[in-house]
């Protein structure tokens, strides 16, 4: 009679604990559907009809990320952004690290400069914030002199918040939500959007992850023959990407070679872009990176190289995307801090 009142009872618990994680997952889909409805709102039109026009495009991934094709979407060890995957977080093991990001772009001419804080932990909970800014650059930094280039009249400022939960030592699932506010002396604008994601890892030398992005709506803008620079706000574009990484070796003292694999289809534009990076670090001190992007059914390449130094508290990124591509053409410095 006790053996059967005590397995009535673990049985009791382990329906409890589904149920807890059932809640936790049907809470992240009603914020997915919430995210869903709110995009549907009608968005401010740009009424002018000449001039050059664009998107205010928010950088979100980290230096050494980009460095590698923009494809370490399943990279738990190499510490990317939460813009990459916001359910990596959940199976961090250190999360006192700052990361600073600065990003200028040759073909808008726009600086951009972002924050990121140290991932809070409670539990089987974390959670992420990041702030950023961005504004017209300095006309030094434009060294292959693209003048011609209208540059938007605009300052935008956004905020990023991501949460992650663990299910288990090698299961995450992730949402990170942003809100964008844009400004200049004429008009104003603001946009919300989400991203969602997991990670598995069963390994410590391989991970894989799937991400969804662009949920929801950023800032356009259109400059006018009279040079006013005028916002207003689009839908985003949407994608699903899949990702692995995989390290070597992760048994000695340091793992010297990391690479990382992704596809990520674009919904409402043809073909898949498939991402390819590598990072080497030939002594402890320094790592080496490439990556590659490519479109087959656009027959588009792009390459991106990067280097690294490694100290004990941290690293010092620089990355350069040399492809003369809109939105492709910037570098890019980032400082990763751990405490």
């Amino acid at each position: 009679m006790w053996s059967s009142f005590s397995e009535s009872l673990e049985c009791l618990v382990k329906m409890t604990s589904r149920l807890k994680h059932t809640a936790k997952v049907i809470t992240l889909l009603l914020i997915a559907s919430a995210a869903l409805c709110f995009q549907n709102e009608a968005q401010a039109q740009i009424i002018s009809t000449s001039g050059n026009s664009g998107v205010l495009s928010v950088q979100h991934f980290d230096t050494r990320s980009l460095s590698m094709g923009s494809a370490t979407v399943s990279d738990l060890y190499g510490r990317p952004s939460m813009g990459i995957n916001p359910a990596l977080s959940g199976l961090y093991q250190n999360n006192l690290v700052f990361q600073i990001n600065t990003n200028y772009s040759w073909n808008t001419r726009l600086m951009q400069y972002s924050l990121q804080f140290p991932t809070i932990s409670v539990e089987n909970h974390r959670i992420t914030a990041r702030i950023g800014f961005m504004n017209e650059g300095f006309d030094e930094l434009d060294f292959w002199e693209n003048s011609q280039i209208p540059v938007p009249d605009a300052e935008l400022y956004h905020a990023d918040i991501a949460y992650a939960f663990a299910f288990s030592e090698v299961f995450s699932l992730g949402v990170n939500q942003r809100i964008a506010y844009a400004l200049n002396k004429g008009t104003n604008d603001w946009a919300y959007s989400a991203d969602f994601g997991l990670v598995y890892a069963p390994a410590e030398n391989i991970s894989y992850a799937i991400v969804f992005r662009g949920l929801g709506n950023e800032i356009s803008y259109e400059i006018a023959e009279a040079g006013a620079t005028i916002l207003g706000s689009k839908l985003m574009q949407q994608s699903l990407e899949v990702g692995a990484t995989f390290r070597f070796p992760t048994e000695g003292e340091r793992t010297f070679l990391t690479i990382s694999f992704a596809n990520e289809k674009e919904f409402g534009n043809s073909g898949l872009w498939y991402k390819g990076g590598m990072e080497l670090l030939p002594f402890s001190f320094l790592a080496i990176r490439g990556g590659l992007l490519f479109n087959l059914d656009d027959s588009v390449f792009i390459p991106r190289t990067g280097i690294g130094f490694v100290f004990s508290f941290g690293r010092f990124d620089y990355m350069l995307a040399p492809g003369q591509r809109a939105g492709e053409y910037f570098h890019q410095a980032g400082l990763t801090l751990k405490f």
